[in-house]
């Protein structure tokens, strides 16, 4: 489900954001897509109806949100297992791509 919503995102927001702003001579980066990614949000996603449930994501989510429970007012700070070496720091691996490799895909479609 995942990769559904990531086709969809990519065809409805960020393919369609890309080619407007390539026709004003402009190019896509993280501020731009963040700057509209709310109104895309709330005029096109939210407002679809949603292929499995049959209803808006928006209005399924207010009905949710009426049995929701509230977060907890103090935070839970996580304790260590036990006989873990506390202060080993481990390796840092990013699985996000750069922007620029979805931003080279994009030009290789346009």
């Amino acid at each position: 489900k995942v990769e559904r919503f990531n086709g969809y995102l990519k065809g409805s927001f960020i393919t369609p954001l890309a080619a407007t702003l390539k026709s004003a001579g402009l190019t896509l980066d993280v501020v731009t897509a963040n700057a509209h990614i709310g109104q895309w949000l709330d005029e096109v996603a939210h407002q679809r109806i949603h292929g499995t449930t049959g209803v808006q994501p928006a209005v399924r989510l207010a009905q949710e949100q009426q049995v929701l429970l509230p977060l907890p007012t103090q935070s839970l700070r996580p304790q260590p297992a036990p006989g873990l070496r506390l202060g080993r720091v481990l390796p840092y691996e990013s699985l996000q791509h750069p922007l620029s490799v979805y931003e080279q895909l994009l030009e290789v479609r346009a």
